[in-house]
Parts: structure tokens; sequence; C-alpha cells
């Protein structure tokens, strides 16, 4: 009787020890509160001794500790935990009517990514890619060509050094490094091609001064020297009040090896002697905004704003200006966010360079002038609805009145 006790107890002893070792290589967290609690009635019957009991939830305690080890997942680096990743989708239908021209309707599309990543506390680089042809003012892609595969492009990559808060250097071909209230003189599609220096100070709770620079390349040549460009915008930004800020820039444009050439992607506006360009277009311009939050519960977000340019090279059709209001909110992130805007602009004909102006307002050209009203709703969190219609005509010559409507469908992610 006493060796078939013997045995039986061995045999208790070896199945609850298989137990509790397959349940720590199962479960990489175990709790010992269950083997406790069975080892404790073993012992009550006097399957198992104290110390024999103690022996085994020691084993099995170490048989989890290697299992959790074993199955630990790997760190994440850290510059995967820094690195950014966001895009957007439009889908647009967009009708147009040039006197003098033919209507046309089209579907077009644009889909954009972008990365970032900060390599050191420091220093941050980003590329976009987007939808579009080379076109330096257009991302868009039109429904055309027997379902046709378009391409994708590099729309910006930049290295950026951001050592303290009031110094910025970036580098490449980046996203507008200059302040723009409205689109009168840089389409927002450009990216531009250098390096940017900016200067960001806050000197206290109600005034921020900034300085913006830049120098770009325009083209490159083999001989006879690059056409490039210089911009300095300083400006500040003051907080009236909690409720109203005041935004002004003066800005002052340099070009070097301009003047006789004849540059990629012109409107073909600009005055030119043997299509090449005339005059120099060293130009200088003042910006400004005034802002409203918190007006009431169904006015978030008012503002108004202007913008004027002047080339003193040609003697006429050298200024240019725009002025517009925007009310509703300042962005449209979620259901029922609204936004309702009208501005006027009248851009001379050799006020500014014609591969700049937003090509949506005349093709893009300069020597026109007119009308824009648009209207965005939101339909869901990074959803949203926009209708932009603008009404534009040349500024002097034969009028050719343009009107130009769009229906997009925008989605963020």
């Amino acid at each position: 009787m006493k060796r078939k006790g013997v045995e039986a107890k061995s045999i208790w002893i070896v199945v609850l020890f298989l137990i509790i070792c397959m349940a720590a290589v199962l479960v990489t967290s175990v709790s010992f509160a269950g083997e406790a609690h069975l080892v404790d009635k073993l012992v009550e019957k006097g399957v198992l001794t104290r110390a024999e009991a103690e022996a085994i939830l020691n084993e099995s305690r170490q048989e989890a500790a290697k299992a959790k080890a074993e199955t630990k997942e790997p760190k994440i680096p850290e510059w995967v935990q820094n690195t950014k990743l966001k895009g957007d989708m439009r889908l647009r239908y967009q009708y147009e009517d040039r006197e003098g021209g033919e209507q046309r309707e089209r579907g077009r599309y644009r889909l954009r990514l972008s990365v970032e990543s900060k390599i050191v506390d420091t220093v941050k680089v980003g590329f976009g890619l987007a939808t579009g042809s080379g076109d330096p003012r257009s991302t868009n892609q039109t429904f055309t060509n027997s379902f046709e595969k378009p391409t994708v492009r590099i729309d910006y990559a930049f290295a950026e050094w951001h050592p303290t808060e009031w110094f910025r250097l970036t580098g490449g071909k980046m996203q507008n490094p200059l302040w723009r209230p409205s689109d009168l003189l840089w389409d927002s599609d450009i990216t531009p091609e250098g390096v940017a220096a900016q200067f960001p100070y806050r000197a206290s709770k109600e005034f921020e001064l900034f300085l913006n620079s830049a120098f770009f390349v325009l083209d490159e040549r083999g001989s006879g020297g690059d056409p490039t460009m210089f911009a300095l915008q300083p400006g500040l930004s003051w907080n009236i009040a909690d409720t109203a800020n005041l935004k002004l820039a003066a800005s002052y444009y340099g070009f070097a090896g301009l003047k006789g050439l004849a540059l990629d992607h012109t409107s073909g506006t600009n005055t030119l002697s043997g299509g090449k360009l005339q005059s120099d277009y060293d130009s200088y311009g003042a910006s400004a905004q005034l802002s409203f939050k918190k007006i009431a519960d169904m006015l978030p977000y008012l503002a108004v704003y202007g913008e004027y340019i002047k080339n003193p090279d040609p003697d006429e059709e050298n200024n240019g200006y725009i002025a517009g209001v925007l009310i509703g909110h300042k962005k449209i992130g979620k259901l029922w966010d609204w936004q309702l805007g009208y501005s006027y602009r009248d851009l001379k004909k050799d006020a500014w360079l014609d591969i700049f102006p937003d090509s949506d307002f005349h093709g893009g050209d300069t020597g026109v002038k007119g009308h824009e009203a648009l209207f965005n709703l939101g339909l869901a969190k990074n959803i949203w609805l926009g209708l932009d219609y603008y009404h534009t005509e040349n500024s002097k010559g034969t009028k050719e009145k343009e009107n130009l409507a769009q229906v997009d469908f925008n989605f963020k992610f």
C-alpha cells in the first residue's frame, strides 16, 4: 500500500509539473494565483510536502520568465517613431468657358503623400509625392487617354536644420517658406528649389517678429550664369486681444540673370522682345491680414486680407493687388465646419513673373483681373466639399472673359 501511495504521489508531481511548465510557455505573463491554490490543495491532501510545492512553484516562475524574455517584442527604432506619414486625395469636376475659346468640362483627381522624419533633435528631412505632369503649378491629373496610368512625381524633398527656436535653415525642393495670405503671386502648388533661412522671434505674448529669406534657382544654364531669385520678407504678428490678430509683412524680390531670357512654364503674358523677357522683375510688396476668432457661435472666425506688388522697372502695367475676406471656420476639420470667402484682384502685365501666379485664375496669366468666390463644407472628420468660382478677364485690350467653376471632394488622411 505504501508503494502504491509513493507511485501515485510521483505521478501527481509529474503531472502538476508538466501543467505548470506548459502554462508558462504558452502564456508570456503568468499569474501564479491558480497554481498556488492547486499546490496548497495537494499539500493539504498529503500528496506534496511544502518543500516540494515551493520547488515546483519556483521552477514555474523561472520558466515563465524565460518564456517572457524569448517572446519580448523588439524595440521600435527611434527614427521610425519620429517619422510622420500623411496625405490627401481630391476628386474634382471642372467647368470653364472663355470668350473666343471653347467650353470645357473635365474630371480630375489629385493624390499627395508626404513623409517627414526627425533624424536628431535639430535635423529633419522630408519628401512629398504627387500626381500631375511636370507643370510646377498643378498636381491635377485629368481623366483622359483611355485609362492611361499616370506617373507620380517628387513634389518636394528637403532637409531642415532647426538648432534654436529663432532659426530654421532649409535646403532642397521645399514648400514655399514665404508668408502668403493669398495666391496673388504664388500658386499653392509651387515648391521652389534652393535654400531658405527663417528667423521667428517671440518678443512677448503679444508680439512675434519674423524674417523669411530665400535664395531660389530658376533654371540651370550651361553658360552665361543661372537665373536666380532672392527674397527677403520681414514682418510681425500682433495679438491685439485674445480674439484678434494683425499680421503684416513687407517683401523684396530680387532677380539675377533674368532679363533677356525665356523661362520654362511661362504663361506668355509678360512683355517680350524677340521672345525673351524685356524687363527686370525686381519687385517690392506688402501683405496684411486682420483676423478675429470666437466672434459668435455661428461665426467662429473672420479674416480680411490684402497684398500689393510693384515692379519699378517698366513704366506702366507694373503693379498688382488683391483684397479678400474669409468667414466661418479657420480650417475644415469635422462635420458642418464651413467657410465662405470672396476676393478681387488686379495683376498688371509686368507686375510679376508670369510663371508664378495661381493657375486657376485666368490660366495663371498676368494682365488679368476679376473675382473669386468659394464655399467649403465639412461632411465628416477630414472630409469636405469645396465649391470655387472665378469670373476673370484681361485688364487691357481684348477682355476675353472667363468663367471657371470647380466642385471638389477632399479627403485627408
